[in-house]
């Protein structure tokens, strides 16, 4: 065979150098099917992000819309007392005492104390301390003395005598009934209260 018919080296090596790039090529592109991701900054003008270039593989990333802001956590007592919802609370309001007016009482002895002078009788004497309320009402009335040398005077005394002081501060004055039996003790108990009357008149 002549020299001639030999094919040139260029015609014998380009076979080879074509498939040997398309088999490299097949291989990349089965290694990253979704593209080549190489990046080149240019470094040229600085850190200038609008000339990055890159091939990179597309990643959803959501609206602005749709991104969630977690709230701070609280991290003092302040901050854990401000995120509570109010509980709701009854306040009791205590009024403020105050001096009242004084009230004219009908029934309490916060009046004068007058002792009566002793009223004579046959068988002794009678003397009695009145208490009265502010309103000059008689409300209490204690026998200081009373005839009490026999015990006849003392059983007849000790009976009739309550039943007296009763009368005298529901009638609120002397006009009170006797006691059968205790005559002389009533004569005298009224001549006692009746002289305290009087002097308050």
């Amino acid at each position: 065979m002549s020299d001639q018919n030999k094919p040139s080296l260029l015609r014998q090596v380009a076979p080879a150098a074509i498939l040997t790039a398309a088999g490299v090529a097949f291989v990349s592109m089965l290694d990253n099917p979704t593209g080549t991701n190489t990046v080149s900054l240019d470094t040229a003008t600085g850190s200038d992000l609008s000339t990055t270039t890159a091939t990179v593989a597309p990643t959803t990333v959501l609206p602005p819309e749709t991104t969630l802001a977690a709230s701070p956590t609280p991290t003092t007592v302040e901050e854990v007392v401000t995120t509570l919802a109010p509980m709701p609370t009854t306040t009791v309001v205590a009024p403020v005492p105050t001096e009242a007016p004084p009230v004219e009482s009908t029934g309490a002895c916060d009046g004068d104390i007058v002792t009566s002078p002793t009223a004579l009788f046959r068988w002794g004497g009678i003397q009695l301390q009145v208490h009265f309320t502010r309103t000059n009402s008689i409300c209490e009335v204690d026998v200081l003395e009373y005839p009490n040398d026999r015990s006849k005077s003392i059983a007849i005394n000790e009976r009739a005598l309550p039943v007296y002081n009763s009368e005298a501060v529901t009638a609120n004055g002397a006009q009170i009934s006797a006691v059968s039996g205790a005559t002389d003790s009533w004569e005298a108990y009224t001549a006692a209260l009746q002289a305290v009357i009087d002097s308050r008149s």
